[in-house]
């Protein structure tokens, strides 16, 4: 009787965070990609995955298409998409039962009630609440990325700290397996500047903030100002008085509000790049812009603590009030790097970095180590060894 390999789907909000889990888990499992973002059939294509492998589980039936004419029209209210997704997830399941779901985000499969079991990596390592959000009880199994986030949780919720236990898995973060897996690809400075218009022999910051650190949709604090102003003499500050290249990498949620006619005047900065990002979803070019990058400014996005994994020279803004620190992911004591609370203290900043290249060196690795529990490519294993026991406990 033939030994059939056991079923494991990916449910994709990106191929970013997923991408060397999928590779990994080929070897022993039959794995599928199911996605949402219909414009990522083509990163999976240009990746020479196979289409066989691949479920796009957005599909509107001739009612949702229906329904979604007639409120478009009748302006009566939005398609609700996420039920669409929840509903055709469901089926997907009933269908073709797999034995295991991995997600790289936390809302969506959390809202999916099926017996398959359900696990999650989140796509990100951030400081904002996150892995603290109560939908990691509505999944089998969180994976996590060290000890520190372990801690952190059970301390949140310490009235469930037995379910907890058994629900939380330290495994290797898929945020930082693509710098793992594509070193000797990403190590050629020349070849990045001349892709992205830059200048080689000078440094490069990375302006990298999150969608909901700042009020009002902004990608700079409120007591920066006028955005389009703080933006400009951000650039001023970065690329004409220290002769710096300056890439502009805003969240794919904001991807359509930086070529907004009021952000043209971009265009007469030499030196500044902006980073065209997808609409609905992270781009693979991001791994490049992180790993080049000398200077990376941040919020309590994810970017912070994958750049100190790094080894960047980090700039933190603060959010906005009212955010709460007691329920972020990480603490706020926890940001290796210069605070700019001020627009005006950034050339003051820099000038620092570069007469002490080795600021917040030891803290950066500190908090690696911190975070990040598993840094080797060789730690794979540890994951292999997770998947089978939760399969072999479903048995």
């Amino acid at each position: 009787m033939a030994n059939h390999k056991k079923k494991i789907f990916l449910l994709a909000d990106s191929l970013v965070d997923l991408r060397f889990v999928y590779e990994v888990l080929l070897k022993s499992y039959d794995v599928k990609w199911v996605f949402y973002n219909k414009k990522l059939k083509n990163d999976f294509l240009k990746l020479g995955y196979n289409k066989n492998d691949l479920i796009f589980v957005n599909k509107l039936n001739f009612l949702d298409f229906l329904k979604k004419i007639i409120f478009r029209i009748f302006k009566i209210e939005k398609f609700n998409y996420q039920n669409l997704l929840i509903r055709n997830i469901k089926k997907i399941d009933q269908n073709l039962k797999p034995d295991l779901w991995i997600t790289d985000t936390g809302n969506i499969l959390s809202k999916v009630e099926i017996e398959t079991i359900k696990t999650t990596f989140k796509h990100s390592v951030p400081y904002k609440k996150f892995f603290l959000s109560e939908n990691i009880f509505d999944y089998d199994y969180v994976f996590i990325p060290g000890e520190y986030h372990f801690n952190r949780i059970i301390n949140f919720y310490k009235h469930k700290k037995t379910e907890l236990k058994k629900k939380l898995m330290i495994s290797p973060s898929p945020k930082i397996l693509p710098y793992m897996k594509l070193k000797k690809d990403l190590e050629n400075k020349k070849d990045f500047c001349k892709k992205y218009s830059l200048d080689p022999s000078q440094k490069i910051v990375v302006l990298a903030t999150t969608y909901n650190s700042f009020k009002n949709q902004r990608f700079l604090p409120e007591n920066f100002g006028e955005e389009t102003l703080a933006l400009k003499i951000l650039c001023e500050i970065i690329a004409i008085k220290k002769k710096f290249n300056f890439i502009i990498k805003l969240h794919h949620y904001h991807f359509d509000k930086i070529l907004n006619s009021r952000y043209s005047f971009l265009n007469d900065f030499k030196n500044v790049h902006i980073f065209k990002s997808n609409k609905n979803y992270d781009s693979l070019d991001s791994e490049e812009v992180f790993f080049q990058s000398d200077f990376v400014i941040t919020d309590t996005s994810g970017v912070g603590p994958l750049c100190c994994y790094l080894d960047k020279k980090m700039i933190y803004l603060n959010p906005d009030p009212p955010f709460d620190w007691n329920s972020s992911d990480i603490e706020k004591d926890m940001r290796p790097g210069f605070i700019l609370d001020k627009l005006s203290n950034a050339s003051e900043i820099f000038d620092q970095y570069i007469k002490t290249p080795e600021a917040f060196s030891i803290e950066r690795k500190k908090f690696t180590q911190s975070i990040f529990k598993y840094l080797g490519e060789n730690s794979l294993d540890v994951f292999i060894y997770n998947i089978k026991k939760i399969l072999n406990e479903k048995n």
